[in-house]
């Protein structure tokens, strides 16, 4: 290493842009990939252990950043804005995979876009009549005006087939009573 500390003199406020130093960057950067690719990958695999593994790895990657002895010539400002900036660079690549990829890839696989049939609970008004389709025990389905609804029984119990009247509007059914 003293014949490669030779070579190297040039110096710019306190940074040597050594070619001794590029085997240790490189290992900081595949560190810090590695961590941000074992997050990325944490959305998939449930269980944590991707995570915690891809968390370690950053703080390695900041922790040599900060205390390495292969860095030695660095001043501690050109440090700190290295562990500075793998984290920001982490955070910043998490942030824009969990808002652009991650959630759009989800929303597509394990979101259903099938509609619930049935009319608006809103458009019946109180006092219109229908027959109860199935049984009512308290809820079940009714025709009233020709088209079908989830109606829950005010009395409780009510057979297929009976008369029954609309009571109120509730949010997802209608509260009917028989007649």
């Amino acid at each position: 290493m003293k014949c490669v500390e030779k070579v190297c003199t040039s110096q710019v406020d306190g940074f040597s842009p050594c070619i001794q130093h590029s085997g240790m960057i490189a290992s900081i950067a595949i560190l810090t990939l590695f961590g941000v690719f074992l997050l990325m990958l944490e959305t998939f695999l449930p269980g944590g252990v991707a995570g915690v593994l891809g968390a370690v790895s950053i703080l390695a990657a900041v922790g040599i950043s900060l205390f390495s002895e292969d860095l030695a010539g660095w001043s501690s400002g050109w440090r700190l804005a290295l562990a500075l900036g793998i984290v920001v660079f982490s955070a910043a690549v998490l942030m824009a995979w969990l808002r652009w990829f991650a959630v759009k890839f989800f929303h597509r696989s394990m979101t259903l876009s099938a509609t619930v049939g049935g009319a608006p609970v809103s458009e019946v008004t109180v006092g219109k009549q229908g027959v109860a389709l199935t049984e009512l025990r308290p809820l079940g389905r009714a025709e009233i005006a020709g088209k079908r609804y989830d109606v829950r029984c005010q009395g409780g119990l009510a057979a297929a087939g009976a008369q029954v009247e609309v009571v109120a509007a509730e949010p997802g059914n209608l509260l009917v009573r028989t007649i």
